[in-house]
């Protein structure tokens, strides 16, 4: 059931019928049974998988909770060293942790990443591994991120176990987060899924919005520069290397408007039930640096990162004496930013290996990680040089700069993340470089990429729409809330221009075939 068809459609419209006919508390039941109906139409077997996931952390969390209550016994029992008791249970507690977040991140890595690995051995090795041939189950990675995360706060002491498994369930199982993510926090959502929404005709109203914007960035942008992009990427000895190049650029668009396209569907799918879910995207486009770029992509992957692996790995003990050696060595300066620089390139190997397998993934990671580490190391020397020259980060030429250089970073970034294996990325990158004004002058370089002028002229069209809806946004404009405050007359315009442009292009167009989003079985 593509997110983007018909079928979803109809199901979300019955959904949130039923959901706002029955009682308001039952309706986080209505919830749960469309999530079970959602993931099961995909595949019966995966939902075997997540059923694990919800019954391992679920009662994972309530063995962290009975920890947290034999402490609080114990130190109220009068202990003379309460010191001591404290410590003797943080143990007990880490110790479970790294258990239970083992086994979870094992079930991950046994669907998405052993038949890929046992490959690569092969191929590196001349070993003769047998695949396992194992189905990838739906939003794999959302859902066991999201769950570690709420064990990881069950041990923190920042959220209580949920003691009823079906309303737990309900939280791993919200359909509108299994194909897009994005990564929901428990505490966050589930007061939102387990209370139950009030009717509100404008927030259903905005959900649709939303629905439709991310619908259109998929089918009129992110489709059909598919093609373009899979046939450069798969063929690109047959290119120049501005073509490919610029192949590479295209990616960047497509995926943008694929990812955020599809989260924007799911937020708004979940904004029709009431239900606000982590935003995701911020424009990542208009930023200046690579740090900000990650700021403002997959926000939700990167808040994880930063709350569940750099700060616990930046304030350990062996980080502290890493810094406290660095300082002793290198100087202050230095080693004040050596541990984040540390800590940093770990995350980004991290979400390298998050994104998929494979050695490519892994230099993607390591790609980022190695440019915001350095950025960090030289931050210092930079500004410095930036204060002798008199250049000025507000003004409106560095901020362009930054833009373009920033954009040319994540461009070569996506020649590892897209490219079926790091020989290609890196044979890519060397025929940019040599071949780069090979074919210039001699013809358009968009003809030979599968796509007619038409389909081009509905691409740029759609790119310059949705560059200066971003620019509003930039701004502070709100587009919706300020369409919100027009008679209802204006703001049925756009909705009939939205509807009308998918069911003429997309629903009654036999030539129309629908591409499966970039990160669905992710």
């Amino acid at each position: 059931m593509s997110i983007s068809g018909a079928g979803f459609l109809l199901f979300l419209t019955a959904a949130a019928l039923l959901y706002y006919l029955v009682p308001k508390a039952y309706r986080r039941f209505v919830l749960l049974a469309a999530g079970i109906i959602f993931y099961l139409s995909f595949s019966p077997a995966a939902g075997l998988c997540l059923l694990f996931t919800a019954c391992f952390t679920f009662g994972s969390a309530l063995l962290l909770g009975r920890l947290h209550r034999l402490e609080k016994s114990a130190l109220d029992g009068g202990d003379a060293d309460r010191k001591a008791v404290k410590a003797r249970f943080r143990t007990r507690r880490k110790r479970l942790l790294a258990a239970l977040l083992t086994v979870n991140f094992a079930t991950l890595a046994v669907f998405k990443y052993l038949d890929p690995w046992l490959a690569e051995l092969n191929d590196l090795f001349g070993l003769s591994f047998r695949p396992l041939n194992l189905l990838l189950p739906l939003g794999i990675s959302f859902y066991i991120f999201q769950t570690s995360g709420y064990l990881i706060d069950c041990f923190r002491g920042r959220v209580e176990p949920e003691r009823n498994f079906f309303k737990y369930a309900l939280f791993v199982s919200y359909f509108p987060q299994m194909i897009q993510g994005p990564i929901n926090r428990y505490q966050s959502l589930a007061p939102q899924l387990y209370e139950g929404s009030d009717f509100d005709a404008d927030k259903i109203r905005l959900g649709i919005e939303l629905l439709l914007w991310g619908m259109l960035k998929k089918v009129f942008l992110a489709d059909p520069l598919a093609d373009a992009v899979k046939e450069i990427y798969a063929n690109y000895t047959a290119y120049s290397g501005f073509s490919v190049f610029l192949g590479a650029a295209l990616y960047c668009i497509q995926l943008y408007a694929d990812f955020s396209g599809g989260v924007d569907v799911v937020r708004g799918a979940s904004q029709i039930f009431g239900i606000e879910m982590a935003e995701n995207f911020k424009r990542p486009y208009f930023s200046r640096t690579l740090d900000e770029f990650w700021r403002r992509w997959h926000i939700s992957l990167g808040e994880w990162m930063k709350d569940y692996l750099f700060y616990p790995m930046a304030l350990s003990g062996a980080m502290g004496k890493l810094g406290k050696a660095a300082r002793k060595r290198f100087g202050a300066d230095f080693g004040k930013v050596a541990v984040p620089a540390l800590c940093t390139l770990i995350v980004f190997l991290a979400v390298g290996v998050w994104q998929g397998p494979g050695l490519a993934n892994i230099a993607y990671g390591l790609y980022n990680g190695l440019l915001m580490s350095f950025a960090l190391l030289v931050d210092r020397r930079v500004r410095a040089f930036k204060t002798r020259l008199k250049i000025k980060d507000s003004s409106r030429a560095y901020r362009l700069f930054g833009v373009a250089r920033t954009c040319f970073l994540v461009v070569i970034g996506r020649y590892f993340s897209r490219s079926a294996s790091l020989y290609d990325a890196l044979r890519m990158l060397w025929r940019t470089v040599r071949y780069f004004g090979e074919g210039l002058g001699e013809g358009n370089p968009f003809t030979a990429f599968g796509l007619d002028g038409g389909a081009w002229a509905r691409v740029l069209f759609a790119c310059a729409v949705l560059f200066a809806v971003s620019l509003l946004q930039e701004k502070g404009i709100r587009i919706r809330e300020t369409l919100a405050k027009k008679p209802w007359y204006v703001q049925f315009v756009p909705l009939f221009i939205a509807v009308a442009l998918l069911v003429v292009f997309v629903y009654l167009n036999t030539d129309y075939t629908a591409i499966a989003y970039v990160y669905e079985s992710i």
